[in-house]
């Protein structure tokens, strides 16, 4: 297997911890380039016509919640490398998880995505939210999923 450019979305949890494990070991083995992913969706959650606004306020949370998810990228970048990851690019993205893991898949002609995902049935991901599933049905390249 020769991967050239591995996805890894990180949201600060465990899963996401074993998940950058695992895929700092396959870009290690395969010389790939590591892409560590976070979405910052609680903008997009509080975005509503009934809540947007110019105000400094709201500019000020805004940049509040980017820089905590430039934090965590920071802080998770320097464990993978402290552990022996090689080269490492980090995205910080604004939106819906699912749909920005799909659209940086296809932006970075990923290889593999490694994320991590809930333990639930096949059937209770088809019929929730789930992101996992969303990503694995509409990704280009395979899913490895972390339990």
């Amino acid at each position: 297997m020769e991967y050239r450019c591995i996805l890894c979305p990180i949201d600060g949890s465990e899963l996401a911890r074993k998940s950058g494990d695992i895929a700092a070991y396959l870009s290690r083995l395969t010389g790939a380039r590591l892409i560590l992913l976070h979405v910052m969706q609680k903008w997009h959650h509080y975005r509503s016509d009934l809540l947007i606004t110019d105000s400094a306020e709201w500019e000020a949370i805004h940049k509040d919640w980017l820089k905590e998810g430039q934090d965590l990228l920071d802080k998770e970048e320097e464990r993978l490398k402290k552990n022996g990851a090689g080269y490492i690019k980090k995205e910080l993205k604004d939106g819906e998880p699912a749909y920005e893991i799909v659209t940086v898949a296809f932006e970075q002609h990923a290889d593999i995505i490694v994320m991590g995902t809930h333990r639930a049935s096949l059937l209770e991901k088809l019929f929730t939210d789930s992101t996992s599933y969303h990503v694995t049905k509409h990704t280009p390249c395979p899913v490895l999923w972390v339990y």
